[in-house]
């Protein structure tokens, strides 16, 4: 599992201090660090998504050797998108196109759940779709900080419930894009991050989005560990 490849002790500032150290004057978006933070992001976003799956197959699935379909369809989903794109409903879809394993587009059935607002009702899921978009795309949408960006578009995908399937993933995928692409880290969530991401989506779905931001910041934090780890490991 992911909590056993981490170390949450440190402040992110000494594992910053740690991380430049390591990197020797080296780019910290080496092929090999982006890689390690990826497959973690992958392997946790699978745990939560209810398989078992092994830190083993995912780094092997990396050696281009047999992989699980849902490690090999979420690697293709982390690439379906290119990280300087604007999020977009196009990028939702091709995401979940990728998770998928198909090209199925909005669910056209009606969704329930227990707790929380009714999914969008499945006539008007395009629309909600583009409203976030839009709303994404305006400056206000573009002042966030890069959690709380996170946060909005993980929240609001989970409430509309656009897919038939794997809208966590998806979700998940999406709050990763908008916050590297606002300059800040991947966030890493793991499935012990389970309970409290889903109280975190539940505030959010009224409109207190802080604690699920909280969540996203602690959870980018995480990406300086894998770094830290994999340096530490490759001397």
């Amino acid at each position: 599992m992911v909590e056993r490849l981490l170390h949450l002790t440190a402040s992110a500032a000494a594992k910053q201090k740690r991380l430049t150290a390591l990197l020797g004057g080296r780019d910290p978006s080496d092929a090999a660090l982006r890689e390690a933070v990826a497959d973690a992001q992958l392997l946790g976003s699978l745990e939560l998504a209810g398989f078992d799956i092994s830190w083993e197959q995912v780094r092997a699935s990396r050696r281009g050797e047999p992989a699980p379909a849902p490690v090999a369809r979420l690697r293709a989903a982390q690439q379906a998108v290119d990280p300087q794109a604007p999020f977009s409903v196009r990028a939702l879809l091709a995401w979940h196109a990728a998770v998928s394993g198909g090209t199925a587009g909005v669910r056209t059935i009606e969704r329930t759940r227990d707790g929380g607002p009714p999914p969008a009702p499945a006539a008007f899921v395009a629309q909600r779709l583009g409203i976030l978009e839009e709303w994404l795309g305006v400056e206000s949408g573009r002042e966030l900080k890069p959690a709380q960006a996170g946060a909005l578009v993980l929240a609001r995908i989970l409430e509309i419930l656009p897919f038939d399937e794997a809208n966590g993933r998806v979700a998940r995928l999406a709050a990763s894009h908008l916050m590297l692409r606002a300059g800040g880290r991947a966030p890493i969530l793991v499935k012990g991050d389970a309970p409290r991401l889903a109280q975190a989506v539940d505030a959010a779905f009224q409109l207190a989005t802080e604690p699920l931001a909280t969540l996203l910041d602690e959870a980018a934090e995480r990406s300086l560990d894998v770094m830290i780890q994999t340096l530490e490991r490759d001397r």
